[in-house]
């Protein structure tokens, strides 16, 4: 990609194509970018950890493609974020612990993956009022009673998991979360 001086790239929006390959890891040289979407593609591979140098990034999807292995860590320097959905693919491993740091976050969509491991309890540290899809993963362990801390929830969906043990009471915290 070749940039004109004095010009800033910020939005590549090419999903619902028919793009395969990997995510280049020179994604991350884009660091005007504010909005990518590269969803509904037959994009594989992993998520490369360069993406967390979009330091200006509001918007990312890449849904409903066949993506694999971990969630980078990385994707918590991503502190301009308010959209974050990564459902329907094949990731794997457990949520970044990292997520929770970011505070502009209004929609987390991790829902049909392969996500194992507990619920990090720092996904409590959410301020904005956040819509939460963790459902159709593999999900184990209680829930924190951290996430009572989210009392801003307007959904947080966690079914069709492993999820197992008392439901806590700080649960009762959360403005109004819709439970199925």
């Amino acid at each position: 990609m070749h940039a004109t001086a004095g010009v800033e790239f910020h939005a590549l929006m090419v999903g619902v194509n028919n793009l395969s390959g990997t995510i280049p890891p020179e994604i991350g040289n884009l660091t005007n970018l504010i909005y990518l979407d590269l969803s509904m593609n037959q994009i594989s591979g992993t998520i490369p950890p360069e993406i967390g140098s979009l330091a200006r990034l509001q918007t990312l999807h890449i849904f409903d493609n066949h993506l694999n292995g971990s969630i980078p860590e990385e994707m918590g320097y991503l502190r301009s974020l308010t959209e974050l959905a990564l459902s329907t693919n094949s990731l794997n491993g457990s949520i970044p612990a990292s997520l929770g740091n970011l505070n502009n976050l209004s929609y987390l969509f991790l829902n049909e993956n392969h996500l194992s491991g507990c619920i990090p309890a720092e996904m409590g540290k959410l301020v904005n009022p956040v819509e939460a899809y963790l459902e159709k993963n593999q999900l184990t362990g209680h829930i924190s009673p951290e996430i009572g801390d989210l009392t801003n929830a307007k959904v947080f969906y966690a079914f069709s998991n492993e999820l197992f043990g008392p439901i806590p009471a700080e649960i009762g915290k959360m403005e109004s979360p819709k439970l199925p």
